[in-house]
């Protein structure tokens, strides 16, 4: 063989392999971090403790069905939903994260309002999810809300996945918790949050109700991120109610509970049929009838 065939055929191999090793560093890798608390450790139900709910439950409902649509599946469930615990989940998923990757973060447990510390809520309120190791009162000096996740710590990892996976990828949030409600249970019903603020002032927690009258929000995107889409289980004034599955007598969020439902005839893409199946779902439940799902999206 002559040395110019020799040069082509081995180019045309080193091209090859370039080729190949560009596909894998761009295929598509589907993330899911599912998170859910049931058991705050509260079973006398003291009304100065978080209520134990079915957060533990929504994980199991989903993880097999994520996993069954060829998602890598992290899951943290009750004492392994701390605080440390699920901002090392979200640092990891940043870490992992590539161009071109599909994120689903899900997040089943209560939700609180936090008194805003930098002045950047106008109704000067964070919101808060509650890992398992967070407390529901401000006592100076041995709980001043340092295991509550705040929506602006929340929002850096959101921040950074969308720019590490990229104008190709894709980022799905969903919350199945409300920033306020109630811990009680009654007649029947289940519900996640609490009426009053996370407050170091004594503030009380008033939403204005008549302003909060939209449930569709759009989100910023720059140059290089991901779009991304929240679904929000209700507006932040609202109650949060669980939902029972008839069939297996198993309490779910219910916001999970209609993802899943929608995972048995769509899968979770950029499509969004499943979401829409979702809202018609969630529209037409009458236990859920007094909430309002929320979807905040930069499409």
């Amino acid at each position: 063989m002559s040395q110019s065939k020799t040069i082509v055929i081995i180019s045309a191999i080193v091209a090859m392999m370039v080729g190949f090793s560009s596909f894998s560093v761009e295929a598509q890798t589907k993330r899911a971090l599912l998170v859910g608390v049931s058991d705050y450790g509260n079973p006398r139900e003291d009304p100065d403790k978080w209520a134990n709910i079915s957060g533990a439950n929504d994980v199991a409902l989903l993880s097999p069905l994520f996993k069954k649509q060829g998602f890598a599946v992290t899951t943290l469930v009750d004492k392994q939903a701390t605080y440390a615990n699920i901002t090392g989940a979200l640092k990891k998923v940043v870490k992992d994260a590539k161009k071109g990757d599909m994120v689903y973060l899900h997040f089943s447990m209560h939700g609180q309002p936090f008194e805003d510390l930098n002045g950047d809520e106008i109704d000067g309120w964070d919101e808060a999810l509650i890992p398992v190791d967070a407390q529901m009162r401000y006592v100076k000096g041995k709980y001043e809300g340092k295991n509550h996740l705040l929506d602006d710590e929340m929002e850096k990892y959101f921040e950074q996945i969308r720019s590490k996976i990229g104008a190709t990828g894709e980022l799905f949030v969903v919350l199945d918790a409300c920033h306020s409600g109630t811990a009680s249970r009654g007649d029947g019903d289940h519900v996640r949050g609490v009426r009053d603020g996370f407050t170091r002032s004594g503030k009380a927690y008033t939403p204005n109700r008549t302003k909060e009258t939209n449930d569709y929000f759009k989100v910023p995107t720059v140059a290089g991120q991901s779009p991304v889409t929240f679904l929000e289980a209700c507006r932040s004034y609202q109650q949060n109610k669980e939902v029972l599955d008839r069939d297996t007598k198993t309490w779910y969020g219910s916001l999970s509970y209609y993802v899943a439902k929608a995972m048995a005839n769509h899968q979770i893409d950029k499509s969004g049929k499943w979401i829409d199946a979702v809202k018609t779902g969630m529209a037409g439940d009458r236990r859920v009838r007094k909430q309002n799902m929320v979807i905040e999206t930069s499409k």
